[in-house]
Formats: structure tokens, sequence, C-alpha cells
């Protein structure tokens, strides 16, 4: 069946070639211009020349005579068989035609290869040629399908071969790469070309791209996957992969990737020794793994030999050595490695950043400052922009003034690697620290050598400040010092969480269904911490769902004869004056007036906050603020609450949750009028602290990044003074990302068109509808524009991430760890911060980071300066014939 198959391919490539010699010749006969082409396409130069000679003389019964010297110029068989498949068809007339073609084909099927007639050129211009002159298109033809039959690849329409076009997605090709990797090492030469937007035309190999003059000359060289070939299969690459000149390309790419210097200085026994198995790399990944949880559950890394130990008694091979905490520390600085690579990637690809920065004293009271990066992701596979924020540096402050925090400030960026930054840094987020905001600051030191830098101040932090102002000298204080002492009466007293339990309990008909007794939601919460808002108001509301069993308590715990009377004073004190109704009011009051500012603290605690998610948030608060402004004191949702609990007993009294309350009258005249003063106190000085240090800055980017604004939009030079505005403050970092400023207007127009015409402007959320204009097929005409919208949605309006950072750094640097160094501490905060969680890290790039690092030393020693190193180099080139004794008999040493 194989035999039948060649000689089936063989009849119809030389029927398609004798179609193209007569064709050819008869070319010839009118003015030489189809023979020059076919001649160009096949033979070697020399038969190329004889058949040109023949067909030269070729007249009348001569034609027979430029079949056969055609024929020789593209045979690549036998030279005995081609001499009489050309004599053959030189004495061929008429119907002794059929003879000659049977004798070719005999001559054919008798070949080693057919790898001549699949070359897609020569074919193709054969075709070409044959349906020139008489029955070669014909014949032509019936070879095509008898060539579909055996291949069941190609269509033919009208007798021209006409390939499939077979669809291949990127992602597809990005797949055969990442499963082919380890086998092939698809990473470093598997290359494609686009062919769409989301699909692949071509597939190259750059290895063989990059080493194309020293493969020339190759026997079996081909240029199918240096010019790129449009065969999309995986069997294509695999048999490259294969072939002998890939083999030698792969060989020249590692050599130069390992430099004359090792080579030279390496001999191949001690080469083949440093290779890591895949044995050892899964033993080394273990211990990888090992290391990667100790670090991310802030262990200690004296944990690793016991975890090694544990490790092997459950049977775990971890092989020998690296099983102490050397090597655990050695181990989490690569892993830090491979994260901090991945960062530099994000780095050097992002077109503008912006810094986040904070200062704190550790457990070693050492002072800190945590750096971190913003930067915008435009094509996430959740379909929505993002703007992240990843841990960059953290280093120890030597001086805690302005120059101390600048010199912090360039060391983090110079600790990355990132040389470009005064072209790229367009915001700086702190805290409203003097140090940091004043214009003698380190806010001036940024302005001088940036001098477009945006440095904001946290809107975050900015927002709790306006709230203690407003709130300071109200009945509030009275309500927070009550949380305060309520909270330290049951902190470090197991008998009273008991007891307040049991109370608990037995109050449940009390209670509605959704607070009934649970272990964690009886004790007081403390109402102080970094986060105001939101500690404040889990108190508050644990007071209004407890409070009438925290004063059944208090009035045992006064009668308790087991305590001091000085104690039991203080619980008669603590009675008398949360007895009074008007406490229980007042953290309902409360609770209902910070729930406005909880919605604006809450998105800018997220870790991802750009400057129109913050505005958005930003009008929710205010607009709740107005709706509790236009209410009643009781229809507040929480007072409203507390009125529905109340019971009143027929002589009048008034209870709560079983508990007797007094002054229930008199209270809500007073609250009434502290509910009007404490809202108009909160928008006084949210309007005063939120004030921003670039007023027309934020309107801009307001007015480019929000789409809700431009369906109501019909001015035709709408967002013209923004875009001016903006690209005339930030040229230079516009210009250093090579953006032509000239065509903003433009392009803005064009993106604002097409998102009026295809997309929905009101009702769809503004980072899916910017994740469909970076993505949409004409974004690339609008690039100078989105690259400006890039640049806006890095501008930083919290701190939020950078604060809790700190809680991180604590757990890592406890009062045990005091001596960590910062490099280590570094190493640390950037695994537990930015690596993904133990079930989704994958160890391999750490693995090869260190692998590599290792292998830089062909033997334990100290290390070598460049100096004595390049002259053990030059003694090593000069003996060779001693390195040769030294190695002699190692196959024997390997085997014991």
């Amino acid at each position: 069946m194989r035999v039948a198959g060649a000689v089936k391919k063989a009849g119809a490539a030389l029927g398609a070639a004798l179609g193209a010699a007569l064709g050819a010749a008869l070319g010839a006969a009118l003015g030489g211009a189809s023979a020059g082409v076919t001649l160009q396409a096949v033979g070697p130069a020399l038969l190329q020349a004889v058949a040109a000679l023949l067909l030269a003389v070729a007249e009348g019964p001569a034609l027979l005579q430029a079949v056969a010297g055609l024929l020789l110029a593209v045979a690549v068989g036998p030279a005995l068989l081609q001499a009489a498949a050309a004599l053959l068809l030189a004495v061929a007339v008429g119907p002794a035609l059929l003879q000659a073609v049977a004798a070719l084909l005999l001559a054919a099927a008798l070949r080693s290869s057919m790898d001549f007639w699949n070359s897609e050129f020569v074919f193709n211009t054969i075709a070409t040629s044959s349906l020139v002159y008489w029955n070669g298109s014909m014949l032509f033809s019936v070879s095509v399908r008898i060539i579909k039959e055996e291949e069941g690849e190609d269509d033919v329409e009208d007798g021209v071969l006409a390939p499939k076009k077979r669809l291949v997605t990127i992602k597809t090709v990005e797949k055969w790469v990442a499963e082919n990797d380890k086998e092939l090492d698809t990473s470093l030469w598997l290359k494609y070309e686009k062919d769409g937007r989301d699909t692949v035309g071509l597939l190259k190999c750059a290895v063989c791209v990059e080493f194309e003059a020293r493969l020339v000359g190759m026997r079996n060289f081909r240029s199918t996957f240096i010019e790129g070939t449009p065969n999309l299969r995986t069997t294509s690459f695999k048999d490259h992969a294969k072939s002998d000149m890939h083999a030698r390309a792969m060989m020249l790419f590692k050599k130069k990737q390992a430099g004359p210097s090792n080579a030279s200085s390496c001999p191949p026994i001690i080469q083949l020794i440093q290779n890591l198995d895949a044995e050892t790399e899964a033993r080394v990944k273990r211990k990888f793994d090992i290391a990667f949880f100790i670090c991310k559950e802030n262990l200690s890394f004296l944990k690793m030999g016991s975890l090694c130990e544990l490790q092997t008694r459950h049977g775990v091979d971890l092989g020998e050595g690296y099983k102490n905490n050397k090597a655990c520390t050695e181990f989490a600085h690569y892993i830090a490695e491979d994260q901090l690579s991945i960062l530099k990637k994000v780095l050097a690809d992002a077109k503008f950043i912006s810094i986040q920065a904070d200062g704190s004293t550790d457990s070693g009271n050492s002072e800190n400052e945590l750096f971190l990066v913003v930067s915008f992701e435009a094509n996430s596979n959740d379909r929505k922009v993002h703007v992240r924020s990843r841990f960059l540096a953290v280093q120890e402050i030597k001086r805690a003034n302005a120059e101390g925090l600048f010199q912090c400030f360039k060391n983090a960026m110079s600790h990355v690697g990132i040389s470009d930054w005064e072209t790229k840094v367009i915001g700086f987020g702190c805290d409203g620290t003097n140090a940091n905001i004043a214009a003698g600051g380190l806010r001036g030191h940024l302005e001088e050598s940036m001098p477009w830098i945006v440095v904001f101040w946290c809107l975050s932090h900015r927002l709790e400040l306006a709230l203690k102002d407003a709130l300071k000298n109200t009945y509030f204080s009275t309500v927070d010092d009550m949380l305060l002492k309520l909270y330290f009466l049951y902190e470090k007293s197991p008998k009273k969480c008991r007891e307040i339990e049991d109370i608990v309990a037995e109050l449940k008909a009390c209670l509605e269904p959704s607070e009934m007794p649970r272990s964690r939601g009886i004790k007081p919460l403390r109402a102080c911490g970094t986060r105001f808002i939101a500690h404040k108001l889990a108190a508050l509301e644990r007071v209004v769902n407890r409070l009438g069993a925290y004063l059944n308590h208090l009035a045992i715990l006064s009668e308790d004869p087991s305590m001091k009377s000085t104690d039991r004073q203080k619980m008669k004190g603590y009675l008398q004056q949360w007895h009074n109704a008007k406490v229980l009011y007042g953290c309902a009051l409360f609770h209902d007036l910070l729930k406005p500012a909880a919605i604006l603290c809450v998105a800018l605690q997220n870790d991802e906050v750009s400057i129109i998610g913050a505005i958005e948030a930003f009008l929710k608060t205010k607009k709740a603020m107005e709706k509790v402004k236009d209410m009643a004191f009781e229809d507040l949702p929480t007072v409203k609450k507390v009125i529905g609990a109340i019971q009143q007993s027929d002589d009048g009294g008034v209870s709560y949750q079983g508990a007797q309350l007094t002054n229930f009258d008199g209270c809500i005249t007073s609250l009434k009028k502290t509910k009007d003063q404490c809202v108009q106190a909160i928008e006084a000085c949210l309007k005063d602290r939120l004030k921003v240090q670039c007023p027309d800055l934020l309107t801009h980017a307001l007015t480019i990044l929000a789409p809700m604004g431009w369906e109501r939009k019909d001015d035709a030079s709408f967002g013209y003074s923004a875009i001016d505005a903006i690209s005339i403050r930030f040229r230079t970092p516009l210009e250093h990302a090579k953006v032509d400023c000239s065509v903003l207007q433009q392009e803005w127009d064009d993106m604002v068109d097409y998102a009026k015409r295809y997309l929905n402007l009101v009702q769809e959320d503004y980072s899916v509808l910017w994740w469909k204009l970076f993505n949409a097929v004409d974004a690339k005409k609008w690039s100078n524009i989105l690259a400006l919208v890039e640049l806006l949605f890095c501008l930083p309006m919290s701190n939020g991430k950078v604060e809790r950072m700190f809680s991180v750094l604590k757990n890592i640097k406890t009062e045990k760890r005091t001596r960590l160094s910062e490099d280590n501490l570094d190493d640390l905060m950037r695994i537990s911060v930015d690596a993904p969680e133990m079930s989704a890290w994958d160890a391999s790039g750490a693995v090869k980071l260190w692998w590599s690092a290792k292998t830089r030393r062909t033997v334990k020693d100290t290390r070598k300066t460049p100096e004595s190193a390049a002259a053990e180099v030059e003694i090593i080139d000069d003996n060779e014939e001693e390195d040769a004794l030294v190695l002699d008999g190692w196959e024997d040493w390997i085997e014991q």
C-alpha cells in the first residue's frame, strides 16, 4: 500500500512536470517568457543551463528534446533513471507519449524521497505552467485528485490545487508551547506571526532564524521554519524539533547562552555533572515547597529541618542536604527573586506607574518605609480593566526627614531595577505628615526632579480625620467612652465572658432570630483601631444588639460579694450611666450617621482603587448622607429598630431586652438636635478635608474616564480642554511613552463615536466599558488617547493596601525575629503579599534561578575575584593535555 501511494504521488508530480515542460517549450517558442519563469523554479543551475540550451534550439520535432532537457533539470532521482526517462521522452511521438509517462512513473517510484515534490513553491509553479499548454492541465487535475485522496487535506478548484485554510488561535499555540516545553524547549524557539487579531498565520523557529547563516550549508537545510510555515499542526513543529538543522541551531544557541568563558573553563564531565536531572529537580522542588510554606505562614526558618524530617518520615523522598535554616533562607531568596522577575516584566511593559508609600515602626524598633507600585492592566481574562498595586520594596529609614525619605524612594526604585523611573512615575500617594506633603518635604524633592508628578494625600486617611473632627465635642464622645470601657471590662476575663453567654442564652426570647447567642457574637468589640469607621460601626452594632445582656450582667456584678468593693462601686457607676436610654439611642444614632461614610471607606480600602471608582463611591456617600439628613430621627434604620424593641410596662416603666431604662422621654428630644448638628458638621468636614491639591486635574480626568457622561454631551469640542490640559502637564512622560499629542483630539472623537454607537454607556460598569475599548478591533487607531487614559488610571487615590501591609510586616518581624535583616524582610514581604496561595504556586521558576546560580561555580570553594578567575581560565586553555589526563577513567569514577 505504501509503494502504491508513492507511485500515485510520483505520477501526480511528474504529470504536472510534464505539463509544465510542454507549456515552457511553447512559451519559449513564442517569446521565452513562460520558459524563463519555469526554469528559475526548478533544477540546479547546470541542468537549467542544459534545459535552456535545448529549448533555444527547439523547433518543430525538436520539441520533445526540449521536454527531455527540462525533465533532466527537475529530476532528482538516480542519474541512470534520469537518462532513461529523458531518452523515452525524446523519441516519444504521438501515442508514445504515454509510454514516456509510464517510464517516468516507474523511475520516480524507485526514489527514496518524495520531498522535492512537496515543495509548495515548485509545485505551484508547475501547476501554473501546466495550465498554459495542451493536456497538461487535465493531467495535472487528475494528479491532484490522486494526491487529495491520499492526503485528505486539500481541495481542487477548477483544476488548481487550493489548500484549506486552517484557523488556529494564539491561545492554542501558546498551549502547544507550554505542553511541549519540557520535552522540546518550545518556549525558547517556537514563535508565531499573527494572521488576525486572535489567529496565527505562520509558525517560526527563533533559533533557526538567528543562526540561519550557519545552517544554510547543511545537507538537509530547509527554510520552512525560517521564513514561516503555514502548516499549523503540532506534527510540523515536532518534526522540525527532531531535524538535524534544528539540533544544530539549538546547540549554537545554548553555546551562546553559556558564554565563551564558561564553555572554555568547564570540561565536558563537569558540564555533565551540572545538569539537573528530573529526579533531582523533583527533590529540590519538594524542598522549595516546604520553604514556601514556611514563608507564607510566617514561620521561623528554623522550622525547615523539622518539617523536612516530618516529610521524610511520611515517605517523601527529599534527598540529602539543604534541610536547615540556611537552606530555607536561600530558597526564600530565590522564591522572592522569581516573584520579582514577574514584577520587573510588568514594570517594563507599563507606560506609566505611581508609587504608594507609608512608614511605621516594627517590633525591632526600626522605622521602615513601605513602597507599593501601581500599574494599569487592560488585558485581563475577566474582561475588566484593573489598577494593580504590587509590593515594591521595604526600606529602613536612616533619617526621618525629607532627604532621608527621598533617599529611601530612590533606593526602592533601584532595588527592582527601574532605570527610567524619572519618566514613568506620574503620581505618589502618601499620608499627610509634613515630611511627605509639605513644600520642603518629600513632595518638594519629587517635584524638583519630576515637575509633573501628582503627590496625593490618601483619601481614606482624610476621611477618618474628617469624621473625627465632625464628631469631636458631641455626645459621640460619651458613647465612644462607653464602648471603650465595655470592651476592657470583658477583654481579659474568661469568667465574665462565660457569664454573659449564659445571660444571652436566657434572653433569647428578647432577641431576633438573627441575634441568637454565638460564642463570637457576644463579647464587646474594640472600637479603636487603624480602620476608624469599620471598628466603630462593628462595636456600635454589637452594643445595640446586646445592651440588655450587658446591663443585666452589670447588675449581677455590682452585687457580687466575691469582687472588691471598689470594683463593685465601679460596676454600679457603669450601670447608673448606661441605664440611661440616651446611651442606647445614641449608639443607634451614630451607627446610622457613620453608615454613609462606610460606603466610601470600603471603596478606598479596596486593593484596586482607581480615580473614577473613588469618585463614584464619594458620590454614593454624598447621596446617602443627604438621605440621612432628610430623614426624621425616628425613621433612621437603626433607631427605628431600637424603638420597635422597646417594651413598656403597665406602671409606665420602659425596658430593652429585659433591662430597665431611664430618661426615655427626654433623650429623644436632645438627640434630635444632636443629629442635625452632627450631619452639618460631617458635611462641612468632608468638604474641607477631601479637597484635592489639583481640583482641575481631577475634573479633567473624570471628563475623560467617565463614559456615562459622554452620552449627555453633544458639544463637538467636548473633552478637548481636558485633553490639552493633561497633555501639557504630563508632556515628558507622554513623550517618553512615544505618544503623539498632536492626534489626541482626533483619536478622542473617533473613540467616543465608536463607544456611543456600539456600547451601553449608562448601564455597563466603567471597568467593562474600558476593557471593550482597549480590546476593540479599532483600538490601534486610538493608541495615543488610550495611553493618556492609562496614565489617568494610574493616579493614586488611597493608601489602604499600604497600611494593611504593616500588619503583614508585624506578623513577619515579631519580637522573636527582631534581628531579621532588611534583605530577608524584603523577600518575606514579597512572598507574603504577591506570591499566590500554596495550591496555585509552582516552584519551577525559583528552582531554575537557584540552579543557574549554583552552576556558576563548578567546585565548592571560596569565591574568586574576576582577575584570578580569568587567570585560571588561561591556565586551563594552555594545558588541555593535562585536562585530558585528569579526566582519564572518569567513566569508572561515575560507576563507582
